[in-house]
């Protein structure tokens, strides 16, 4: 089993997982990604070589689902077990319980960022909200989120669309900085960073992209990356899971909107897309005080990141980023873009 081992002078964790390393491509080995359908295991016809599923959408021109979810077979976290903490001298231990689940997306076995339907990424979206909700009933977990790797140089493994959810028995650090930052911020002003942060770009709108009734993309003012782009629910909301049907349809129209627009003026990036949601609630009874304000304070955003730039010595030395593409120019690139 993982375990997760925490660096009290970097203030970070790590995951200690040796079961991913039957998986090649996390030990540096050349890997052949398979481009041909027949010997896809997520194809139709080879439902047998995953593992159980747990969520089927039905009803598909290709086939008798449309989306299913199934245990990845190479999990970082898994969900048989006791959660153990423990103390290693100085070091805190954690052991690795929590879920890692893939959500194929689509029997088509090949997909670029434009052939992406609406109804495709409302089917994720929903199978997304459908998962972490149950998962949140595990009193275990306290974090659970979702992602996309598209491409090689996103971390895919295989060219058949698809992404994946993970549960884990910690918040992670970059989430806990979010959180932190949002109740500092509301007990100050009691305002949401994230609603004072969108009402000062529609001022300038230097930055915004593209909006629908319910959500707006934006880059942002201090983008990591080269045209990074949030999307944000324009209605104050702390949870990604609260969102109905219509907005889950309206958040799939805004992400294809973009999808079309990087694949079309970036010559067809890699990209990874995650949703930073609030965490389970009411999860540690020995500290009730924790997040108490979080349905005032946090906004949740989806995350679109092209891997067009790279990680080196300076990144790893600092945790700062060097952008080559001022967020203004990206946005005011993205913005002219025809995806008609």
């Amino acid at each position: 089993m993982s375990e997760l081992r925490f660096d009290p002078l970097k203030r970070k964790w790590t995951v200690i997982a040796p079961e991913r390393a039957h998986r090649p491509i996390d030990l540096g080995k050349k890997v052949e990604i398979p481009e041909n359908k027949e010997v896809c295991p997520f194809c139709p016809g080879h439902e047998s070589a995953t593992t159980k599923e747990i969520l089927r959408f039905s009803g598909s021109e290709n086939g008798d689902w449309s989306l299913r979810v199934v245990p990845n077979k190479y999990p970082a976290f898994r969900i048989e077990g006791d959660l153990k903490r423990e103390g290693y001298g100085t070091f805190d231990i954690v052991s690795g319980i929590g879920a890692h689940e893939v959500v194929i997306e689509t029997p088509l076995h090949n997909l670029s960022l434009t052939d992406y339907s609406s109804k495709i990424l409302y089917n994720l979206f929903n199978a997304f909200k459908l998962r972490i909700v149950d998962l949140r009933q595990d009193l275990r977990f306290r974090y659970i989120f979702a992602f996309k790797n598209y491409g090689f140089n996103a971390g895919a493994t295989l060219i058949h669309p698809h992404s994946q959810i993970i549960a884990m028995p910690v918040i992670p650090d970059l989430v806990v900085s979010m959180l932190k930052s949002s109740k500092s911020y509301f007990e100050q002003k009691e305002r949401c960073l994230v609603c004072d942060i969108l009402a000062m770009e529609y001022r300038s709108y230097e930055r915004i992209i593209l909006e629908n009734r319910d959500f707006v993309a934006i880059c942002p003012f201090a983008s990591f990356s080269p045209f990074e782009t949030r999307i944000y629910p324009i209605k104050h909301s702390h949870d990604f899971t609260t969102l109905n049907n219509n907005e889950l349809l309206g958040l799939a129209n805004i992400v294809k909107e973009i999808f079309t627009r990087l694949d079309r003026s970036l010559n067809k990036p890699d990209i990874n897309m995650v949703i930073h949601t609030s965490p389970p609630l009411n999860k540690r009874p020995s500290h009730p005080e924790y997040w108490n304000s979080i349905f005032y304070d946090y906004h949740w955003f989806l995350e679109i990141i092209p891997r067009i730039s790279g990680y080196a010595g300076f990144e790893w030395a600092t945790g700062f980023s060097i952008n080559m593409v001022e967020p203004e120019e990206a946005a005011k690139f993205l913005k002219i873009v025809s995806v008609t």
